[in-house]
């Protein structure tokens, strides 16, 4: 359509000129072709620009000399005109270094075009046409080019805004994309996760079933007093009796893991006496802590409330996770629980912090022990047996409660694990 209107512009403008005979007009065909290397972006589009005002050339004067030498000459223009609007691509010029280029260029082909080959005489032409057409053109040329300068920056500024409206939209489809298949697979893991956590938990009620047959079994058959019981049975029935309970305390905290993943872990809140829990601490791990020749010792600060609302089994279980694995990791000295208060934004918290001199854990290590069935020691021959879930379903149950369970230590040095929890419960 822009080339179009510029060969009509281009026709329109072979009616003011110098005319010396019927068929010979110096007129200011030009004109478009200047405005075209500054409005078209492609080169290409000047031919036919220049080759409509070329055939537009005949419907003045009729088919004559004069004016096949005329639409050669816009010819040519135009080829001049594509060329300029290539090297304007490539350059970083001005609009007004541009547009001078075009005028002077243009305009001043366009005599020599006519001096070459015109149908007039060379010297009529140069002493009574150019001197006159060859000025007014220039200074035409450069009022119109311009004026309309406005309008140029107003077509940059519009090109930009195309291409940058173009590139966002490129950009929304991609990320449109890009969302849609990270909610796919954000799907597709908590299905996976789901389905998971549904199949740990049925088979741990699976093998739960038959476990705890086996543990009330032995638990017979070691109890039995039967005097033809050999000393062996009675062996092998603590074996098995042991036995079956650690593997029933492994199933039991694979089966937390599932049910926190799967979000069905309940809170039971419930008054909590805290030297009923201390007591019960105490006669829990002080046996195991003596049989390894270790001190176990329980401080509770006088600030500590005689009672607090609390998940009592949770809470329970947490502390034991944390007291068997420093008892498990400390070979000689001691393992000490603190129970404390912290006052912090106007909020009471209860700190309980399990303290041992054990082996420690080196500082890369000390995220990853608090992944699932992960340990400070990863090697296949492990000193330190364990199935790694206690420090994540107690990580997991302290956020469940609305607390945290944080961790300092060095290797070689021990270990010190704070679990803080909020004095009151937290209405949702």
């Amino acid at each position: 359509m822009l080339v179009a209107i510029f060969i009509a512009s281009g026709w329109l403008t072979m009616f003011f000129g110098v005319r010396i005979s019927e068929h010979t007009l110096f007129d200011l065909r030009a004109l478009p072709l200047v405005f075209g290397t500054l409005f078209f972006r492609k080169y290409h589009l000047l031919l036919p620009v220049g080759l409509g005002i070329a055939l537009a050339r005949y419907t003045i004067t009729g088919i004559n000399p004069q004016a096949f030498t005329g639409s050669l000459n816009i010819l040519l223009l135009s080829f001049l005109a594509a060329f300029l609007v290539g090297l304007y691509q490539r350059k970083k010029w001005s609009y007004t270094k541009k547009a001078l280029i075009s005028i002077l260029s243009i305009n001043t082909l366009q005599v020599i075009g006519v001096v070459s080959f015109g149908a007039v005489n060379k010297t009529v032409y140069l002493t009574k046409v150019a001197i006159y057409t060859y000025p007014t053109g220039l200074l035409i040329s450069t009022l119109f080019v311009f004026i309309i300068r406005d309008f140029y920056s107003e077509q940059l500024q519009a090109n930009k805004i195309r291409k940058m409206n173009t590139r966002l939209r490129k950009q929304k489809a991609k990320l449109l994309a890009s969302k849609r298949e990270l909610e796919e697979k954000a799907q597709q893991l908590t299905l996976a996760s789901t389905y998971k956590s549904q199949f740990i938990a049925n088979m741990s009620h699976e093998f739960k079933t038959p476990l705890n047959s086996i543990i009330v079994l032995s638990e017979l058959i070691r109890e039995y007093d039967d005097p033809t019981n050999s000393q062996e049975v009675n062996q092998y029935a603590e074996i098995i009796h042991t036995s079956g309970n650690e593997l029933l305390l492994m199933l039991n905290s694979v089966l937390d893991l599932s049910k926190i993943e799967a979000g069905k872990m309940e809170i039971l809140w419930q008054p909590v006496v805290m030297d009923e829990l201390i007591s019960y601490i105490k006669q829990q791990f002080q046996p195991l802590a003596a049989a390894q020749k270790l001190r176990f010792e329980v401080h509770s600060a006088p600030s500590v409330p005689s009672m607090i609302q609390m998940d009592y089994q949770k809470l329970n279980q947490i502390l034991r996770n944390l007291i068997m694995n420093a008892i498990k990791f400390t070979e000689q000295g001691s393992i000490t629980l603190n129970v404390e208060m912290d006052i912090t934004d106007s909020t009471a918290w209860i700190v309980f912090v399990v303290q041992d001199t054990g082996i420690g854990i080196a500082e890369e290590k000390q995220q990853m022990i608090f992944e699932a069935f992960q340990q400070g020691d990863g090697a296949s021959n492990r000193k330190y047996e364990g199935t790694g879930l206690g420090l994540s379903i107690s990580l997991q149950l302290a956020k469940l409660l609305g607390g945290s369970l944080a961790l300092q230590s060095k290797k070689g040095e021990g270990s010190k694990f704070s679990l803080v929890l909020p004095l009151h419960r937290e209405e949702s």
